[in-house]
């Protein structure tokens, strides 16, 4: 059942994909590496067989870049079947999510039983994360779900904050999604992946498909101590990573040109299309750190929802962020695109926006 996710354009029977821009999905502008068609093709005959249940090259591959073993990765079928399969695995009675976030994380430990707690951050704050020891005073919470960059807003926290979280509550088994720690600039400061196999109780939960432009593929991993990892394979499905994204994920982690040009490319495309949002009377851009931008409408009379309907008659798409926990009507979230398509956006937005627009924005 569709929960509300970005890049469902496609598949909503109200409006074809053709000439929709979508910036409601936040994936990779340029695509995927071109290498990886050509690994496709010269693979595809790889599906007249079963393929790797253990993801073994990858495996070792993945370690090798993140500075791991072998047996202290797991690949999945996208990030998301790893969410689930964690508190599937680890059965924490009561865990913490700190909202607005991913809604995969409160789904997967409601699809283990467990109680969950949303910390609601404050907008006062602009939702960033502080550490309060009171977030864990009740000894039932055995485990916690922490996005970095968060998804939708954008606010990173230090990596020295989430180790001294995790080294002061070793019974509690910490959940760090790093899905977008590629598109960071300077991700040192803020990724832990390098202590997950040291630290008992720390799993770092990373991507394939965003950076690399393939989420059709879904492949994802996850990095922990191999105490953990032996538990949670326990519990893990046989066969859910296709041979033909094993042979895709390999090929763009070795592409080093594609992963410095994307990097690039990012880091001076948001901060463009981050400047011009900014010179919108009525909209207030939270300052980017990944490949979307979080906003706030502070205009009277338009909301989040009528903004997407408006921007859907002009055939764009964003994120509508009124359904996630801690936020209202009065925030979006973009993709960051090409040029072209950022300046149509913009172009867009400040003529729906302004009241001297032909058809200015109104409440039906």
């Amino acid at each position: 059942m569709f929960k509300g996710h970005g890049g469902h354009i496609k598949h909503n029977a109200n409006y074809s994909n053709n000439g929709i821009l979508d910036f409601s999905a936040s994936i990779n502008p340029l695509g995927y590496p071109e290498n990886v068609r050509k690994i496709i093709f010269e693979h595809f005959d790889d599906i007249l067989h079963y393929p790797d249940i253990d993801c073994t090259s990858l495996r070792k591959y993945i370690g090798q870049k993140v500075g791991r073993a072998e047996d202290e990765i797991i690949v999945g079928n996208g990030s998301t079947e790893l969410f689930y399969l964690i508190p599937r695995a680890l059965k924490p009675s009561k865990g913490i999510v700190f909202q607005p976030t991913f809604s995969e994380f409160t789904e997967a430990l409601k699809c283990s039983n467990a109680e969950t707690v949303n910390n609601v951050l404050r907008s006062e704050e602009d939702f960033c994360f502080t550490y309060q020891e009171t977030y864990f005073d009740d000894k039932k919470v055995k485990m916690v779900f922490l996005c970095n960059p968060n998804n939708p807003t954008g606010q990173l926290v230090e990596k020295a904050v989430i180790l001294s979280m995790v080294k002061q509550h070793p019974d509690i088994t910490f959940v760090i999604d790093e899905a977008f720690i590629d598109f960071v600039e300077g991700p040192e400061k803020y990724s832990v992946i390098n202590e997950s196999g040291t630290l008992r109780n720390l799993i770092v939960v990373r991507s394939l498909t965003k950076f690399y432009g393939f989420p059709g593929l879904r492949i994802g991993y996850l990095a922990a101590h191999a105490d953990l990892i032996i538990k949670m394979m326990e519990y893990k499905e046989p066969w859910s990573v296709n041979a033909l994204a094993q042979c895709a994920a390999m090929t763009a982690l070795e592409d080093k040109e594609f992963i410095s040009r994307s990097r690039e490319f990012m880091f001076m495309e948001r901060l463009y299309l981050f400047h011009e949002l900014s010179e919108i009377q009525g909209l207030s851009p939270y300052k980017p750190t990944a490949n979307y931008i979080f906003i706030k409408v502070n205009m009277s009379g338009v909301t989040s929802l009528l903004l997407r309907e408006r921007l859907l008659e002009h055939g764009i798409a964003i994120r509508d962020c009124s359904n996630f926990i801690g936020l209202n009507d009065n925030y979006f979230r973009i993709a960051v695109r090409t040029r072209e398509e950022n300046m149509m956006l913009v172009s867009t937005l400040k003529t729906l926006l302004t009241k001297h627009s032909p058809r200015p924005m109104k409440i039906p």
